[in-house]
């Protein structure tokens, strides 16, 4: 449908070109024509806007990329982060392939309260965002849309912008091609895809310049699939050239492993941890080389501190228990979908039992164990901080108690302790042994069924 529609709008511009070269009559009719049409779509100045961002009557959207939107100063801007009380739509995610792409938009649109009843204010900094939404709200029956400039914003530090604090561990394609090009100013990093197994076949496909193969298998092992112990985890970092001083950017065609390894490194005390938003589709999307020859492991000889250096980061089912014991300073996150919450499912073929920890509090995950559609954006990026704490506050998960995320095995748990990380929040940890360690204890407590509110 959406193809459809550009090709009658490219249809319709064609149509007037045509008509303009015929007489000068008609040229000034098709003028007035446009001149009404810009009243539908114009610009706005900084006053105005300033003056109706809390108009529920007006939605102020960045459609600039989600690093953007998070922090980084992007396309010219003084300052990072987006306009206090603005919802995001992303232009990129126009561009994105997947199945059901309209009814998704449309949904997005409505979970935003991007409504056509409303006056739309669409900002970008490179004169390209903003006017692609436009041109797809229009083709949805919007008509009052108006564009600005957000550098003009950025420009006046009298105007606030919110960054989430610990933007930078999500990177953009950018900030990591800038990485390679000026070798981290003579400061060590390294370049990891993490995905499962040896053969590494996303890899092999094509990967970042100089990026490193990581199995999986070289931090967590079965049956419990925990982290390996502090010892051998040591020797995975001597053997993949990683110290606490290093620069480690991961990153995969599914991010979720990568988000793994991120939050095992950042255990182990590597001060410095980096995962590539919306994986390796945002490098591919950045039209930055691609490299398909392998590169191989350097290693090092000390990691220069003691593992682990950050040891609240991942805790152990003694933890997690003390952490159920303590429901009114904290909670035991569950990030699984619905139905694997509520024991309708296991949501593994190797996990049997069904049900959750009694008391843990469904935190929302995705559709199935593989996915995580709640946190993330159409385009695999981070899901808008303001509707995450929307989505805990209305299942009651306080983000200021301390919260521990288990899912069943810790991928998934893992990439939303690391949003929640992102996003400031602190005494957080990941409860690594999950469901699948807590389920294997018949003695521990277990609940299944929706669980009583009252």
């Amino acid at each position: 449908m959406f193809i459809h529609k550009k090709a009658i709008l490219f249809f319709l511009l064609s149509s007037f070109l045509l008509l303009s070269a015929c007489s000068n009559d008609v040229t000034s009719d098709m003028n007035e024509k446009t001149d009404t049409s810009k009243t539908a779509q114009t610009t706005i100045e900084t006053e105005e806007l300033k003056a109706n961002i809390e108009n529920e009557e007006w939605v102020i959207v960045d459609t600039r990329s989600n690093d953007a939107f998070n922090g980084w100063a992007l396309d010219g801007v003084e300052r990072g982060g987006h306009i206090k009380g603005a919802v995001d739509f992303s232009a990129s995610w126009l561009l994105v392939e997947t199945d059901k792409k309209e009814e998704k938009l449309t949904e997005v649109l409505k979970s935003k309260g991007i409504t056509a009843d409303k006056k739309v204010v669409l900002y970008d900094a490179n004169g390209k965002d903003a006017q692609a939404v436009s041109e797809y709200l229009k083709s949805e029956g919007f008509k009052n849309i108006y564009q600005y400039d957000v550098k003009e914003w950025a420009a006046n530090k009298d105007l606030p912008l919110e960054s989430y604090p610990n933007y930078e561990m999500l990177v953009p394609a950018t900030w990591v091609n800038d990485l390679a090009a000026n070798n981290n100013d003579g400061n060590p990093y390294k370049i990891f895809e993490v995905s499962w197994g040896e053969e590494a076949p996303d890899y092999k496909k094509g990967h970042i310049p100089g990026a490193v193969h990581i199995n999986t298998d070289e931090v967590e092992e079965g049956p419990v699939w925990n982290r390996l112990k502090d010892k051998e985890l040591e020797k995975f970092a001597l053997n993949n050239g990683i110290t606490v001083d290093t620069t480690v950017v991961l990153y995969g065609s599914d991010s979720m492993p990568a988000f793994r390894a991120a939050v095992i490194l950042k255990y182990m005390g590597v001060k410095d941890v980096r995962v590539l938003n919306g994986g390796y589709a945002s490098w591919q999307a950045a039209g930055y080389e691609v490299e398909k020859e392998e590169n191989s492991k350097e290693s090092v000889a000390s990691f220069g501190d003691v593992v682990p250096a950050n040891p609240e980061y991942i805790i152990d089912l003694p933890e997690a228990k003390e952490i159920l014991a303590n429901s009114d300073t904290s909670t035991l996150v569950d990030i699984r979908s619905w139905d694997e919450y509520i024991g309708k499912i296991s949501g593994y073929d190797y996990i049997e039992a069904k049900g959750r920890p009694a008391g843990a509090i469904w935190g929302h995950a995705g559709s199935d164990s593989s996915n995580l559609e709640d946190f993330r954006s159409i385009d695999n990026t981070m899901r808008n901080g303001s509707e995450i704490f929307a989505m805990w506050e209305k299942d009651g998960i306080n983000p200021d108690n301390e919260l521990s995320f288990y899912c069943g095995t810790g991928w998934r748990a893992a990439e939303v302790l690391f949003y929640a990380d992102v996003l400031g929040l602190e005494n957080i940890s990941l409860y690594d042994g999950g469901w699948n360690e807590w389920s294997m204890d018949p003695s521990n407590p277990v609940e299944k069924g929706e669980p009583n509110k009252n």
